[in-house]
């Protein structure tokens, strides 16, 4: 399995349409052959247990929560395939330029996995 995990700093006013875009943003990740794309709230993102919280990757700012996505695919190969679609495809641009007005891109914290 090989994922790309995004951290989004996301205000509460904007909450719901970040949600919005990032879901129809994953069903044109699916339609190329994702295995799967997830967006998550975080619950509990202060230090515990000794480690640092997600808050000290995405220094968040009053008002701000940050959101979880996920996407899975089966290999760096076949994400490298599956975004090249995505990359392409109209529909996507749109989002993406709805997305930047929605959110700072430029602090999106973002990274690919391999399941090992």
């Amino acid at each position: 399995m090989y994922c790309a995990l995004y951290l989004y700093p996301v205000t509460n006013e904007n909450e719901q349409k970040f949600i919005e875009i990032n879901k129809a943003a994953g069903r044109i990740y699916m339609k190329y052959g994702a295995v799967n794309d997830q967006t998550f709230q975080g619950t509990l993102v202060e230090a515990i247990y000794g480690c640092r919280g997600m808050v000290s990757a995405v220094k968040l700012l009053e008002n701000e929560k940050v959101m979880l996505g996920i996407s899975s695919f089966h290999s760096k190969v076949h994400h490298d395939e599956v975004m090249k679609q995505v990359d392409q495809d109209e529909e996507i641009n749109k989002l993406y330029l709805e997305m930047t007005k929605t959110i700072d891109i430029s602090r999106v914290v973002r990274g690919e996995f391999e399941e090992v």
